[in-house]
């Protein structure tokens, strides 16, 4: 917080050192020409232009022209450029004439001089040495035109300067901004002068504004946007000098767009000062702040385009709505940059910064009325709102660095995360292929017992029938069979991977063993088991072991889902180059919804029953390595079809 004010103390105090830089050496007011009622007076250095600001001759509801005072005609009011915003205080009226009049005099010699007057407000006629120099728009008909306008005169010893000055339209009215004097060298460095001025003030939040939307589009930041609008809405309200010198001839929407932008810059700052302060969420910002905001950008749109044309007397009424909200805004601005330095957020400083400059230049542009107008220069407020964008954006690349910083201390940590929990998972791992390996060994001892009993009896000299000699055989190869599991899983618990030994197999003679083989154990539950070879020899290369464990696996997966009368068929077909296997049962069959995850690791539909959910997965891993596919299908009641696909071989 101590920081915080510092720094905005800081640019407090250098904002006045600017402003008064600007009030010794950029005013009109202390380059006005020197004079007394009615006249004003030469001074020698004509490279400097000179102001006339002081000695008008104002003759109120009067279109007057050189031939009325040829009569010694005098007023009776005087007044300076700028006293008054319009003509209100003339005429009871925004709305109306008022003829200005001022003789120039020249004590040194003749020479040609430029008359620079802008923005007459709204349309008029000016005479220099009792003829008709220009016009900006038409005073009768009535046409409005606000622009700039130069006209070159021969300065005698003394020059009258009329002008005529007529207002229906806008809530500005007759000699607002003071016209200047000087060669028409020092009137083209002034204008140009100014005009640079201006075009920064304009291109460069343009170019940020640009930045901030392609940034926005890119990522939809919503900070981005705000920001980006922002830009774009101050360097359209500052683009008006540009308009002026090129004559645009659109008075009330050029001056609607102009408060309109003025106000949009004032609704974004306040969106982006509330995310970033943590109002955005308060009742205060929503419900009040915000809706007014966006009120006064409705406002600025409708009373210049279709109210005050018609009802003058709300003009006064709008200059103080727009004053008071200008007000208002900048101290809300404050108020919320003060609350984001209590938060501790390391952009409340930025943030307070900005919206003090704003509502210092703001409050010295409605203090310095009258006192001060630029010559080279933009006015206060202007200034104001670009240190606004300026501020924003900083704030904006402040926050992005931020952001960048966040990320990568994230990252960093996410990379110690991922190592710490990598240790942890190979840690499990080890232990469980510890563990695994210990009751391998465990089971393999009962294992041996039993085939041990199996050669006794064998061997023993017991009379055995062909049946029960038979049993023995079957119990034997059961016995190898679960041999080779234990020692793939013995493999596995070393961190080996069994490797695939793919040989040329006739596929008719390897399924008629795997029948035979499997018939007894297939049937002992009452279900029929058929084998349904082609005529012609298929041959493929595959690795006997695996395969004969994937066709087991669907095999008896398929019995146990078959009732006692069903049957379970394995049979071998030629399919477009592959060798198509299926196994068909008449089972209950699958749900529509499981069919897509049966081959999934760890999904199964009896998890009641200890399923586990690798029988299928071992199938598909096992067409996978030999270059095939498994899939499967199946009517709900019907039954289901299992299919192994592998490629065939030339004999």
């Amino acid at each position: 917080m101590k920081k915080g004010i510092l720094s905005l103390l800081l640019v407090l105090l250098a904002g006045l050192i600017f402003f008064g830089t600007m009030l010794r050496f950029d005013n009109k007011y202390v380059s006005a020409l020197p004079g007394g009622w009615g006249f004003c007076v030469l001074q020698e250095d004509r490279e400097a232009p000179a102001f006339l600001v002081d000695g008008w001759e104002i003759y109120p509801g009067e279109l007057l022209e050189p031939e009325d005072f040829s009569a010694g005609r005098t007023a009776e009011r005087y007044g300076y450029a700028g006293e008054n915003a319009n003509f209100s205080e003339l005429l009871g009226s925004p709305y109306g004439e008022v003829t200005y009049r001022i003789v120039l005099k020249n004590e040194g010699e003749e020479e040609t001089l430029s008359l620079y007057l802008p923005e007459l407000l709204c349309a008029g006629r000016v005479y220099i040495g009792g003829a008709l120099a220009g016009s900006q728009g038409s005073v009768e008909p009535y046409e409005p035109l606000v622009a700039d306008g130069v006209y070159s005169f021969s300065a005698a010893e003394e020059t009258e300067i009329v002008i005529q000055c007529a207002n229906y339209s806008h809530y500005y009215s007759g000699l607002y901004y003071p016209p200047a004097v000087g060669t028409p060298a020092a009137i083209a460095r002034m204008t140009a002068a100014r005009l640079a001025v201006y075009g920064f003030l304009c291109f460069c939040p343009l170019a940020a504004a640009l930045s901030s939307l392609a940034v926005w589009a890119a990522r939809r930041d919503r900070l981005a946007r705000r920001l980006g609008l922002l830009c774009l809405a101050f360097s359209a309200r500052v683009c008006y000098p540009f308009l002026r010198a090129l004559a645009v001839p659109l008075v009330r929407p050029l001056y609607a767009l102009e408060d309109f932008c003025g106000a949009l810059v004032l609704l974004c700052a306040v969106l982006i000062a509330g995310e970033l302060s943590g109002a955005a969420v308060r009742w205060f910002h929503r419900k009040l702040a915000v809706p007014a905001a966006a009120a006064l950008c409705g406002v600025c749109v409708v009373f210049p385009l279709f109210v005050l044309p018609f009802a003058p007397a709300f003009i006064n009424g709008y200059g103080i709505l727009i004053f008071v909200w200008r007000l208002a805004a900048g101290l809300y601005l404050i108020g919320l940059s003060v609350r984001a330095l209590r938060s501790s957020d390391p952009l409340g400083r930025y943030l307070l910064c900005a919206s003090g400059l704003h509502g210092l230049f703001a409050a010295i542009s409605v203090l310095s009325v009258g006192y001060f107008e630029p010559i080279r220069g933009a006015w206060p407020d202007e200034y104001g709102g670009f240190l606004l964008a300026a501020g924003f954006a900083a704030l904006s690349a402040r926050r992005s660095m931020l952001i960048s910083q966040e990320n990568r201390r994230l990252t960093l940590h996410l990379q110690e995360e991922v190592e710490r929990r990598t240790q942890a998972m190979e840690t499990l791992l080890r232990e469980r292929r510890e563990l695994l390996g210990s009751v391998i060994h465990d089971l393999k001892n009962p294992l041996s017992a039993v085939r041990g009993y199996a050669e006794l009896v064998r061997t023993g000299g017991v009379a055995l029938d062909q049946e029960v000699a038979s049993y023995l055989d079957a119990l034997t190869e059961r016995i190898d069979a679960v041999e080779e599991r234990f020692g793939a899983l013995q493999r596995f618990s070393r961190g080996e991977r069994q490797t695939l030994v793919r040989s040329p197999i006739s596929l008719n003679d390897f399924l008629r063993r795997f029948y035979r083989d499997n018939r007894p154990d297939m049937e002992l539950g009452g279900q029929s088991f058929a084998l349904e070879l082609p005529s012609e020899e298929l041959f493929a290369a595959a690795d006997e072991k695996r395969l004969r464990a994937a066709l087991e696996n669907l095999c008896y997966n398929a019995v146990s889902f078959t009732p006692e009368d069903g049957s379970v068929t394995l049979s071998l077909t030629r399919e477009e180059g592959m060798a198509r296997i299926d196994v068909r049962d008449t089972g209950s069959g699958i749900a529509e919804e499981n069919l897509p995850h049966l081959f999934e690791q760890g999904f199964t539909t009896r998890a009641d029953d200890g399923g586990e959910g690798l029988g299928l997965f071992l199938v598909r891993s096992v067409a996978l390595e030999h270059g095939g596919s498994a899939e499967a299908s199946s009517l709900p009641g019907k039954g289901s079809v299992f299919t192994l696909r592998l490629p065939l071989m030339e004999e």
